[in-house]
């Protein structure tokens, strides 16, 4: 009905391209995420203390 509706299959070469980058970009931010706890406590003043 709408032929310009629909993106066009991409290469596979192009498609593993992209798929790379994509996993590059989410293998940092995990990381950052993993590493971000880790380096505030390093560079933390003072010990914090939980009172329970």
């Amino acid at each position: 009905m709408f032929a310009g509706m629909f993106p066009r299959k991409p290469s596979k070469e192009e498609a593993m391209k992209q798929l790379r980058s994509h996993a590059t970009y989410f293998g940092a931010w995990v990381l950052v995420l993993r590493v971000t706890p880790h380096l505030l406590n390093y560079f933390q003043k003072e010990e914090l203390h939980l009172d329970l």
